[in-house]
């Protein structure tokens, strides 16, 4: 029994969550949304898919790893360069 990696939305780039990302908590992949705009300041009107339906069995087809973070003293000479 071969078992495959589960998927979770809270680590993948898709995934947006309220207050600070986004008004709604759901998946934000452009084929997976209810309601999208194309506008940049339509963007609370859009209705994002809900991820708990979407990722049922850990499976999303849409999943991808967000990137790891740089180090605080990486992000800290970026600035400086």
């Amino acid at each position: 029994m071969g078992s495959a990696a589960k998927h979770e939305c809270a680590v993948c780039v898709h995934f947006r969550k309220a207050p600070y990302e986004a008004k709604q908590d759901g998946c934000y992949h452009p084929k997976l949304m209810q309601a999208k705009q194309k506008d940049a300041y339509l963007d609370e009107q859009q209705v994002p898919g809900d991820h708990t339906v979407i990722n049922r069995n850990g499976d999303c087809p849409e999943w991808q790893e967000r990137p790891a973070r740089l180090s605080f003293v990486r992000r800290l000479f970026s600035l400086g360069a």
